[in-house]
């Protein structure tokens, strides 16, 4: 017999196993039927600094059924899958791109008994390793193998997180297969999921052996140049490999797996006829502080106990004259600034961490709501908007690096004269980030910073540093599809994920590609 006992709340200075067996046998579960406690959920309430607390959801296995429960115990809710049944004679299935929505897309396909073919434009996980490595290095840039682009998508190089906004019931799915491919158990209770990029790296391989053994065929350093549509219909794929050789493949149907910065991409559907509109999207500054001074702001003076790891935060004030978010994103506690640049002649910044967290330094986007059409009134004007920024920067920086500004010099419209400590690990030049941005975007930073100053201890100070520019928080256009996730004018041409416009994190891109094949390659039995 199972049972669930929700919202249980124990200081971290308590022995958590033995106050948890202690509430439930509180409860009247005598402590010789208690077979198994497992979590369900695990959260941080911080909110009082002097009593911090764990906050439980569990599952209780008992050997014997008893009658009469205490009122706080719930009998878990029944979860019914759904049976798919495949479509029969589809032709062949390619997916372009592995990051989440892809390779989860990709999986699903195999599980069904498909045998995709997947482009990917980057290498390999391990050679990717090489060529950030050498970039970082040397600052020869590889614009198919980088921050962005290659095995496991952006996602790979960043902290990992797998919290997430929506509500699916693809979400278990995806978190049981990550654990299945070697992430974390935690990630199936913990309230703030996350692997980390060094786990990651494991993940999206074994993810990819997986897809392999059940008949996937993978081509990296493969890009695809060209979608052949004939009559409003996919046809074919003109692919280039990284020896500049050609070739056209014939496809029946193709999910569009590409991340937010395959411009190109964008750009070559556009050409074709492919509908696209205009979406929001965010652009900013990477805040950093020494992970001591977050942990304070957020532990206070438990900083220190060995049951918490680098505090975490988020952020938001709303403009609401303008109907403006300002807002902190992707934070990376005990984290590393990252060089994101994925085209020749423009530079920008992304966080990242690894699965332990224990970095000097923790840092988050700290970005201004942008939206459609702000920066002109056709299709790509937020996407160039995005390149002039990258560009500029370049330019000022004089090559791959990025622009730093301690935050109070920033709210004084001065240049930051001192050396500033970082874990970026490429060049840093200071500089006055008002002059970077438009006054739309810097204006509204400072009324947000402003405003924490007074509300967040540390969190805008000598010690807190701006490092710039956050350009690509997510897509600027989106790929307008049906509901059954199929473009809206082109057969056979499947957009999924955040390239596509319709998630914002591994957890929603995994689940959008799960499901958008489910809907369009397969039945329901019932």
């Amino acid at each position: 017999m199972k049972i669930n006992l929700n919202n249980i709340a124990i200081s971290i200075e308590k022995d958590q196993d033995k106050t948890i067996k202690n509430e439930i046998i509180h409860r009247g579960i005598a402590p010789e039927n208690i077979e198994r406690i497992d979590y369900l959920k695990r959260s941080i309430d911080s909110r009082k600094k002097s009593e911090i607390r764990f906050v439980y959801n569990l599952e209780i296995t008992l050997k014997n059924p008893v009658k009469d429960l205490h009122k706080d115990f719930l009998m878990p809710k029944e979860i019914l899958e759904e049976e798919r049944v495949p479509k029969k004679d589809l032709g062949k299935i390619a997916v372009i791109g592995t990051g989440p929505a892809g390779l989860f897309a990709a999986l699903r396909l195999c599980q069904h008994g498909f045998k995709p073919v997947i482009f990917e434009r980057g290498e390999m996980v391990d050679d990717r390793d090489k060529s950030i490595d050498t970039f970082y290095a040397t600052d020869i840039l590889n614009p198919n193998s980088n921050i962005q682009f290659g095995e496991g998508g952006a996602g790979t190089y960043s902290d990992g997180k797998l919290n997430t906004r929506i509500r699916s019931g693809y979400i278990n799915r995806v978190f049981l297969e990550l654990v299945s491919a070697g992430a974390q158990e935690e990630i199936l209770w913990s309230y703030k999921p996350h692997v980390g990029t060094d786990i990651l790296k494991v993940v999206v391989k074994n993810i990819r052996e997986k897809i392999k053994a059940m008949g996937g065929e993978f081509h990296f350093n493969t890009l695809v140049e060209n979608i052949i549509i004939l009559d409003n219909k996919v046809k074919a794929l003109e692919i280039v490999d990284k020896f500049g050789s050609r070739d056209k493949v014939p496809f029946d149907h193709v999910i569009l797996g590409v991340g937010h910065s395959a411009r190109d991409t964008y750009r070559m559907l556009h050409r074709n006829g492919v509908f696209m509109e205009n979406k929001a999207f965010a652009v900013g500054a990477r805040i950093e502080h020494p992970r001591r001074d977050i942990d304070e702001m957020q532990y206070g003076k438990s900083m220190n106990h060995p049951l918490l790891e680098a505090a975490t935060y988020n952020l938001a004030y709303n403009n609401r004259e303008e109907e403006r978010g300002i807002f902190s994103f992707c934070m990376c506690p005990g984290g590393v600034i990252v060089n994101a640049a994925s085209e020749q002649g423009g530079t920008l910044v992304n966080g990242m961490s690894y699965s332990t967290r224990n970095g000097e330094f923790s840092n988050s986007a700290l970005v201004v709501g942008v939206k459609e059409n702000e920066f002109g009134d056709h299709l790509f004007s937020g996407m160039e908007f995005q390149e002039q920024l990258e560009r500029k920067t370049f330019e000022l920086v004089n090559n791959y690096g990025a622009l730093a500004q301690n935050t109070l010099d920033f709210l004084n419209d001065k240049t930051t004269t001192r050396e500033l400590k970082s874990s970026y690990p490429m060049r840093m030049k200071n500089y006055d980030l008002n002059n970077l941005f438009p006054e739309v975007i810097s204006k509204n930073m400072k009324s947000a910073m402003k405003y924490w100053e007074k509300t967040q201890r540390n969190f805008i100070g000598k010690n807190a540093n701006l490092i710039a520019p956050e350009t690509r928080t997510s897509a600027p256009v989106r790929i307008t599809r049906n509901e059954f996730g199929e473009s809206l004018n082109i057969k056979g041409l499947f957009p999924v994920g955040e390239g596509a416009g319709y998630a914002g994190g591994i957890v929603s891109a995994a689940v959008d590609g799960m499901r958008i094949v489910d809907l369009a390659f397969t039945d329901s039995k019932n």
